[in-house]
């Protein structure tokens, strides 16, 4: 959290701190007692309480997760944006280092090459002489032939079949396990690249004011609901957002679904208090417009231009909208039936 969102949350803390620990309580509603577990709830319980106790002035820059606010619109970034960079960037670096690692245990290294070369040359000189060989120097001998070509140099192909064909049980064991490790590692390496490539930028979260929607999308099925049946729970690693979902799996095509948000940037740790200024700010929004948020006739942060692509909008969007709205009133019913551990 930065200087000016700490600095918001202690003017709109100070307004309702009597009232914190039991309006706390029922609002993140956690049970259990080895195993805590919460319900989600709808949002909009909470207008009045919001409304009472936190004041916000509109400001021009409204702070991170929020990405554009217009007359009927604002928009929302969730927590997958953060995390590519995070957490994928740095394991696909990670994964890339192993894999170098571990192929390069698959062969010799250098002080091994010259020494079978050195070997390979002893007993070409012996065996020129007439030299006897047991079986150990036999094997020894093949060994080095199998390595190398004629010129002295080797492959990871004639390297392996040396091994396998002349080598000790041990150094079958050591290469067999390095060959499983270094190909399990390689695969799990260019799948995380792949999905780092081809992972589109996700889809913002859209507050229509004027239609009282709210709205994503993420790998072609539509997210959506009315602003009144929006469900929310908050946990340590960030604000969960529920939404009517389209879905195949299910029976009717819908099902619930959360969307992560973490107003923060803090991965872990998150209070209710870190959610008040961004829960405030929406219904600010929903309620008065954007003058109750900005300053300025409209507001746009940059975007990241580090994907390669995005995830489109689903078409045809309308319809697909207002065949979910048909049925997501059924929503705040199905929250009764979600338990989440903490």
């Amino acid at each position: 959290m930065n200087r000016r969102s700490k600095g918001i949350l202690e003017e709109i803390s100070s307004d309702s701190v009597n009232l914190r620990g039991n309006r706390k309580m029922k609002r993140t509603n956690s049970q259990g007692f080895l195993i805590r577990y919460q319900y989600p709830q709808r949002l909009s319980k909470w207008r009045d309480s919001f409304a009472s106790h936190f004041k916000l002035q509109p400001a021009n820059d409204p702070l991170e997760p929020f990405m554009t606010v217009t007359d009927g619109i604002l928009s929302v970034r969730d927590s997958r944006h953060g995390a590519r960079f995070a957490y994928l960037l740095p394991l696909v670096i990670g994964l890339w280092i192993l894999s170098f690692t571990f192929i390069g245990d698959l062969g010799p290294n250098s002080a091994s090459v010259s020494y079978g070369r050195d070997k390979l040359a002893e007993y070409k000189a012996k065996y020129i002489k007439g030299s006897y060989f047991d079986d150990y120097h036999n094997r020894r001998f093949s060994y080095y032939r199998t390595m190398f070509d004629n010129d002295g140099n080797y492959s990871f192909l004639s390297y392996n079949k040396a091994i396998f064909t002349y080598g000790r049980e041990s150094q079958k064991k050591y290469q067999i396990s390095h060959l499983v490790i270094a190909s399990v590692t390689l695969l799990l390496t260019l799948f995380f690249t792949v999905f780092f490539i081809k992972s589109p930028k996700p889809a913002y979260i859209y507050f229509d004011r004027k239609r009282g929607l709210v709205y994503t999308w993420f790998f072609g099925r539509l997210a959506a609901c009315r602003f009144e049946n929006l469900g929310f729970l908050e946990r340590k690693t960030g604000l969960l957002l529920y939404f009517y979902c389209e879905s195949k799996k299910h029976n009717g095509g819908y099902e619930v679904a959360p969307v992560t948000v973490q107003p923060t940037g803090k991965v872990h740790l998150n209070s209710a208090s870190d959610y008040d200024y961004f829960l405030a700010q929406l219904f600010n929004f929903m309620d008065n417009g954007k003058s109750a948020v900005i300053t300025r006739e409209s507001f746009r942060r940059p975007e990241s231009n580090t994907y390669f692509f995005i995830d489109k909008r689903p078409e045809p969007f309308e319809e697909r909208l207002e065949k979910l709205l048909e049925q997501e009133h059924v929503l705040p019913e199905l929250y009764a039936n979600l338990k989440v551990e903490n």
